[in-house]
């Protein structure tokens, strides 16, 4: 299906209303270094090897990791749900290493270490009820992670974290129980998006597919008389069975499932064979602050072809999101030879709708409010200067398209001159556009941020001597809004905040997208691509016509 336009488009602001300056912002589209937390109002951003903190009334903050080689660069971040409350960050690095710690808390809690370098991460957003790893017979709030590597498997955490008191009280940090281990694609997991109902994890990778898993019926909630007790670090490999996980498959299916690797080395927690620490590193890349469990009958390995549908694309998937009002609405973008934001019905994995962009689909964000779409683009092929578009669903109509200048600069005039290279959108995040805050223990720490209209990133003694070193001009890099922020240009600014984009220039930008003008949330060919039976198996009724039961 090709997007049809409207007569009379929406006037977006082609301008960002601020950008911050991001040094070592690595130009990588399988990179995902942004996040946001709605808990305390914080935006994490990698920079190379090091993460940066940004908020509306703090400025620059930094995060208390180790300082790590050069080479341990941040592949992607994740905050925790809102629903938690807990503003937990987790922190993948190229080495594997994965660090989980709370902006509300002055102390990393776990840093663990993976065979392969982690290349994605996603809690989902929403907490679920699990035994207690510590407190026999009860049932606690916890946080799950995904985490997607360089070799296609997904690594499926569940996140105990006990509040202050607990963890005063008991000398207890919590704890990290790998509840299973996903051999889902046969290369490089680019994407993790979790359904609003926490049905479904979907995964992206880069042989050109994406898959959908029913997670219920992968790791099924266990009951309280199954929760086992915390597991310590074993002396050797040799008190680990691999006949206690129910999924593995031994002999000559070992070795396939474990590729290139063998199979302890591939399987066992880092802990139990570390990987080797380089020279250089001035800090070891593993210490368990909390709790590991794996083991003994609680890590299920998931074969592969488990998945409820494989999705072909014609490139690797990184952009996924579903839709915040129909979980069975699922939305993926291809990469550089696929260059389409695809629509799918994740009961039956029928395709909906295809909007050919003619660009890498680099993220995908599903307005909170209106049945819109927004999305950010890489490598465009033909060459056009857009960057972000917004689409309404199920039209696929366009709404609104911003246009970048040269190499990522923000634009105004009409359209850049042919052949030059606007920069590309390299992921992007929701932003609610309004001042929190949070009883963070950020806020406890003297006010060192800079009230400039030109804030960096890095970590420089002279953001000025940085803009010089790299040739740019700081004046020209903040765009004043009208009013305070969450009542700028557009009327739904306020009602929905804006998005924050990762730019291959080195920069982070702010950039309104939703219109004002109200569409229709229905048209003649339906919410689920026209089907009655599709639409009938989610309960839409429409109107006028016959429904079906």
């Amino acid at each position: 299906m090709r997007p049809t336009v409207r007569d009379k488009k929406e006037v977006v602001p082609p301008k960002p209303f601020r950008i911050l300056d991001a040094p070592f912002l690595r130009d990588d589209f399988y990179c995902s270094t942004l996040a946001y937390s709605f808990t305390s109002g914080i935006l994490a951003v990698g920079l190379g090897h090091r993460v940066f903190l940004w908020s509306e009334g703090r400025g620059v903050d930094y995060p208390p990791f180790p300082d790590l080689h050069h080479s341990n660069y941040v592949t992607s971040l994740s905050f925790s749900s809102d629903i938690g409350g807990r503003s937990i960050l987790a922190v993948a690095r190229r080495s594997g290493q994965l660090s989980l710690w709370s902006t509300f808390e002055a102390d990393v809690r776990f840093e663990i270490s993976h065979p392969n370098s982690i290349a994605c991460v996603a809690f989902k957003q929403k907490t679920s009820r699990r035994p207690s790893e510590r407190f026999i017979h009860k049932e606690v709030e916890t946080e799950e992670l995904a985490a997607g590597d360089d070799f296609g498997n997904v690594w499926y955490y569940s996140v105990e974290w006990p509040d202050a008191k607990d963890r005063a009280e008991w000398k207890w940090n919590g704890s990290m129980t790998l509840l299973a281990k996903i051999c889902a694609h046969t290369q490089q997991i680019c994407g993790l998006a979790w359904s609003p109902d926490d049905r479904y994890l979907a995964t992206g990778g880069n042989d050109n597919t994406c898959l959908l898993f029913e997670m219920g019926e992968i790791v099924p909630i266990q009951p309280l008389d199954h929760a086992g007790s915390p597991v310590t670090p074993p002396d050797s490999p040799s008190q680990f069975s691999l006949g206690a996980f129910p999924y593995l498959a031994l002999g000559t299916a070992t070795r396939r499932l474990f590729r290139r690797q063998t199979a302890m080395n591939h399987f066992f927690p880092s802990w139990v064979n570390p990987p080797p620490i380089r020279p250089q590193v001035t800090t070891p890349l593993l210490s368990n602050a909390g709790t590991l469990i794996s083991g003994s009958g609680r890590t299920i390995l998931v074969p592969y072809n488990r998945q409820k549908h494989r999705l072909l694309h014609s490139a690797a998937v990184k952009a996924i999101a579903f839709a915040p009002w129909q979980s069975s609405l699922l939305a993926t973008g291809g990469g550089t030879n696929d260059r389409a934001i695809h629509f799918y019905h994740t009961r039956s994995g029928a395709c909906l709708a295809t909007i050919n962009v003619f660009a890498q689909v680099t993220s995908l964000i599903w307005s909170q409010t209106r049945r819109e779409i927004a999305a950010t683009f890489g490598y465009s092929q033909p060459d056009h200067p857009f960057r972000i578009a917004v689409f309404a669903w199920p039209s696929c109509a366009q709404i609104a398209v911003i246009p970048w200048g040269p190499y990522g600069a923000s634009w105004d005039g009409p359209d850049p001159p042919a052949n030059i290279d606007c920069g590309r959108a390299l992921w992007a995040v929701r932003y609610p556009g309004r001042l929190h805050h949070p009883p963070s223990v950020l806020l406890d720490r003297p006010d060192t941020s800079s009230s400039s209209r030109s804030p960096s990133l890095g970590r420089s003694r002279s953001p000025a001597r940085e803009f010089r070193a790299r040739g740019r001009r700081t004046e020209s890099r903040m765009v004043s809004p009208k009013e305070k922020e969450g009542g700028m240009w557009c009327t739904r600014t306020m009602e929905e905040g804006c998005i924050i984009v990762a730019s291959s220039d080195q920069t982070v930008k702010f950039h309104e997208v939703w219109t004002g003008r109200r569409t229709t949330t229905g048209s003649a060919c339906g919410l689920l691509g026209g089907s009655d039976i599709l639409e009938g198996m989610e309960g839409i009724e429409k109107s006028g016509g016959e429904v079906i039961r």
